[in-house]
């Protein structure tokens, strides 16, 4: 089974809203990192100041399958696609120490919601 690094960049107010995604989808874990956003060409607000949005990191080692429902889910549900909103996404991850991929995807297959199972686990 192939892991995957999930990596989402999210306004501070939709953070709440995306750990309970990774956890509705499967995450059961997460390492959160404080963060400022920036852009270029940078964007000005009142009196000529510099916007540095505070943000949220959210990153979690996943299977490659729950790791991808994760980052789409948070896309879509979070509108992450509009600007100053964030992202998600996903990292090839080649090798892991300290963690069993294999009975992490077992894990999530025995505990993941029956809607989700009824069309089979991904």
């Amino acid at each position: 089974m192939k892991a995957m690094l999930l990596v989402a960049v999210v306004a501070d107010e939709l953070e709440e809203a995306a750990r309970e995604i990774a956890r509705r989808e499967g995450a059961r874990g997460m390492t959160l990192l404080s963060a400022r956003g920036m852009s270029f060409p940078e964007h000005i607000t009142f009196f000529g100041l510099t916007y540095l949005g505070a943000e949220t990191v959210l990153v979690a080692l996943l299977d490659e399958a729950t790791a991808a429902r994760v980052a789409e889910r948070m896309n879509v549900e979070l509108e992450l696609l509009e600007p100053f909103k964030g992202l998600a996404f996903c990292l090839p991850v080649s090798g892991t120490g300290g963690i069993d991929i294999q009975a992490l995807r077992q894990h999530i297959t025995e505990h993941a919601p029956a809607e989700r199972l009824e069309g089979g686990a991904r």
